[in-house]
């Protein structure tokens, strides 16, 4: 395939990918209203389940996996290794997670919620391959930031297999252990394996660039690599052999370590930007790591709780969820989208024209008005869904859900806006 042809074909597919997740976004925020009052018990019923996985697969992964085909091969300066994989993997996973979320939210474990779960597998699985294929293509020195995407996604693949046995596990009952136990290692294998390891590794690439920092040591990195994957490890034979006890705090300090190197890592980023200003995008997208070191402080009270089999833990496991997806995982999302797709959108439109026409920068096809009211509507969604969680104010709980269809009515519009853009230029004016 020449390259004008592979450019065109990859802009298809991150395009679908993107929107794919932005409709999913807009459901997701319409379920999150109907759950409202379920929030307040176990966090082991249909409407979370199916809200979780909406989530995670939906929302989450799918544009992360549109975002990954487009700065794979800006990361590793190679092309992607198979379009046509990554529609067959897309193919196979959205019928999936259709099916599967609607299983979850109408509790049938049966052949629906089994199909749903091969499928989501087996379209994990094509992206995976696409990914090593792409990383091992070629002759190309191996960095820390291929190592990061690599492993996050081996560490995908391993969530997603647990998935599946535990979805079968409804209907037969095989797993030695109980169903509570397997799901506190198949939610922590996706956010610490998956979310954690893919974040860190592409944000530690695309950020300095953002910011045009100088900072290019990346031995901070690297320790932050082994000691979350180190933790990890640690937390699935433990918690596999002895569920939550004392030694999950050592486990769980070593995992912060990590990340606190990580965090140490944008610090220097950006204290050595060149580029002072900061913009609302990249503004939200560094926000989304404060959501994240709130529900790492929440980890030791939830842990203390769980060990004392005290109810309360139930509630705080809500609370960090929230957080995470919603609040870490969606604002970074937010945040990337408008740093990434207006990218994508002007190389496909204008990177020919440049030098023959007066051309818009990618940050001119963002609509301000638009990326404000998301900003907003999203702070209001956090604070009030929040406060009215802790203090079991309802009025303050649907305000946030309200505030979050705004949101996600918002964000599916812009993106909408962008992907109908049509070209405009500009003749130079003659000397």
């Amino acid at each position: 395939m020449n390259s004008s042809k592979h450019q065109r074909s990859l802009y298809k597919i991150v395009i679908a990918h993107y929107s794919i997740g932005a409709v999913f976004f807009l459901i997701l925020s319409i379920m999150f209203f109907f759950s409202i009052e379920v929030m307040s018990g176990h966090y082991f019923q249909p409407m979370l389940l199916a809200l979780t996985h909406t989530a995670a697969l939906g929302w989450g992964t799918m544009v992360i996996f549109g975002a990954l085909n487009q700065l794979l091969p800006v990361i590793l300066e190679k092309e992607l290794f198979s379009i046509r994989m990554g529609w067959w993997s897309l193919l196979f996973l959205v019928p999936g997670i259709i099916l599967l979320v609607y299983s979850f939210w109408v509790f049938e474990p049966g052949l629906y919620m089994q199909i749903g779960s091969v499928l989501i597998l087996i379209g994990v699985f094509l992206f995976v391959l696409n990914v090593l294929f792409t990383i091992t293509k070629g002759k190309q020195a191996s960095s820390v930031f291929a190592e990061f995407i690599l492993t996050s996604c081996l560490w995908l693949f391993l969530t997603i297999s647990l998935g599946v046995l535990m979805v079968f596990n409804f209907q037969y009952p095989f797993l030695p252990k109980e169903h509570l136990q397997f799901l506190r290692l198949h939610a922590q294998m996706g956010i610490s394996g998956w979310f954690l390891l893919l974040i860190i590794g592409v944000s530690a690439k695309l950020i300095p660039m953002f910011l045009l920092s100088s900072y290019q040591k990346t031995n901070l990195l690297t320790v932050s690599y082994y000691l979350i994957n180190g933790a990890l490890i640690a937390f699935l034979i433990d918690g596999y052999l002895h569920g939550l006890n004392f030694n999950t705090y050592f486990i769980l300090g070593l995992g912060t370590s990590g990340i606190g190197f990580y965090f140490a890592f944008l610090y220097q980023c950006i204290i050595s930007r060149i580029r002072k200003g900061i913009d609302k995008p990249m503004v939200q997208s560094l926000s989304s790591f404060i959501l994240l070191g709130i529900g790492i402080l929440v980890l030791p009270v939830i842990l203390y709780y769980h060990i004392q089999n005290d109810a309360y833990a139930v509630q705080l496991s809500v609370l960090y969820g929230t957080f995470i997806f919603m609040g870490w995982v969606s604002t970074l999302i937010l945040g990337q989208t408008f740093k990434t797709l207006p990218y994508i959108i002007w190389v496909k439109h204008y990177e020919q024209l440049t030098g023959k026409f007066k051309i818009p920068l990618p940050a001119d096809l963002i609509n301000n008005r638009l990326l404000s009211v998301q900003l907003i509507a999203f702070f209001i969604f956090l604070v009030s869904f929040l406060v009215g969680f802790l203090l079991r104010i309802s009025a303050l709980k649907y305000l946030g859900a309200v505030s979050l269809i705004m949101c996600s009515t918002s964000y599916c519009l812009h993106v909408f806006l962008l992907l109908i853009h049509k070209t405009r230029t500009e003749k130079y004016d003659r000397i």
